[in-house]
């Protein structure tokens, strides 16, 4: 674990294995695995793949990694024929069997380029999820780290949710429109106009205001006189790790399932149970969240826990409490919606 999506270059990847995309010819059928071919040298590279024999669509041929990682494994991708239910279908095998040669080889880690999505003529978004589905039921059995390196002109443009593409474009629109408001006040000199000051001491009063007043609906029973330090101590909340830990039995789940369903390291999970004063990051407790398939509000109450909240004008956020309400927890799939609009990924990444 866990399995992040970049934009980068195959080359630049540091990782145990490194597999580029090959025809049954063995030639590189991406600019990703070119560059590798490149890199060590095409010639190099082939003397070790003829090695095999009778090479069908699917496979995943080893060889050594050269100077670039410890091993490189050529996946043979099939190509997008009009029923694409069996390309799919060939599509998931092929990452599969490369998967399971990374298991055989020992490694702990491994980067991948986006299959199939250029001459082998895979729709770019349906490449990514099937890429997406497969890594991510494969490393649910499995303790790997995977990246998904994709190139910049690799990225999908296609909208997968137009309700929550409509909701994202209103927010940042109203986001310029309100920062374009208060430019307009512009540099107060003290030849400015008073209605002008005035107007923007206004506003800042009714900031003030505002923050003050949520200020006192979270400090205020701390404040209250009839509260000595030792009544406070006494009736503090449960930790967010004791949260998660008894949300974890009152659901019947395992920790493995949790951790891995959060795209999390396992490592990382075992300091949040090993110790009640863990402080994960906002990335970590949405990962949970998640993970337990919490509600929008229970989110709220968990992220609070941490020090944490979901804001409405925030694009990482709105994705998030959209995929909650419709309860979309596959945390993959969270990911490849945050990775569409530049958003950071969930998880141990």
């Amino acid at each position: 674990m866990p399995l992040e999506i970049v934009v980068g270059h195959l080359v630049d990847q540091n990782t145990d294995i490194i597999v580029s995309s090959i025809s049954k010819r063995l030639l590189a059928l991406n600019e990703n695995s070119q560059e590798i071919f490149r890199k060590i040298g095409q010639q190099r590279i082939v003397e070790e793949i003829q090695k095999y024999q009778n090479i069908e669509i699917t496979e995943a041929l080893v060889t050594s990694g050269f100077d670039l990682c410890k091993y490189l494994i050529h996946a043979v991708s099939p190509d997008y024929e009009e029923n694409s239910a069996v390309s799919e279908a060939l599509l998931a095998d092929t990452y599969n069997n490369a998967l399971s040669k990374v298991l055989q080889l020992e490694a702990e880690s491994v980067s991948f380029p986006l299959l199939a999505a250029a001459e082998n003529g895979f729709p770019r978004h349906l490449a990514l999820d099937t890429a997406l589905r497969t890594i991510g039921s494969f490393i649910e059995n499995h303790d790997l780290t995977v990246k998904l390196v994709l190139l910049p002109e690799e990225k999908s443009r296609k909208i997968k949710y137009p309700q929550l593409h409509r909701l994202i474009k209103k927010t940042v629109s109203e986001k310029f429109r309100c920062q374009k408001k208060v430019r307009g006040f512009g540099f107060l000199t003290k030849e400015a106009p008073e209605e002008k000051i005035a107007a923007r001491k206004a506003l800042q009063e009714d900031v003030m205001a505002e923050s003050y007043e949520r200020a006192d609906s979270c400090y205020a029973p701390c404040l209250a006189d009839s509260y000595s330090l030792d009544d406070i101590l006494e009736n503090m909340d449960i930790s967010f790790s004791r949260t998660v830990l008894n949300l974890i039995d009152e659901k019947g789940y395992k920790d493995s399932d949790v951790y891995k369903r959060a795209n999390l390291d396992r490592r990382l999970f075992s300091k949040l149970r090993s110790s009640d004063d863990y402080q994960p990051s906002k990335s970590t407790a949405i990962a949970l969240a998640f993970a337990l398939r919490l509600s929008v509000p229970q989110t709220d109450d968990l992220l609070l826990k941490a020090g944490y909240s979901l804001s409405k004008s925030n694009t990482s956020d709105i994705i998030v409490e959209y995929c909650l309400n419709n309860e979309i927890y596959n945390i993959y799939e969270v990911n490849e919606i945050l990775f569409h609009y530049d958003q950071k990924q969930l998880g141990s990444i």
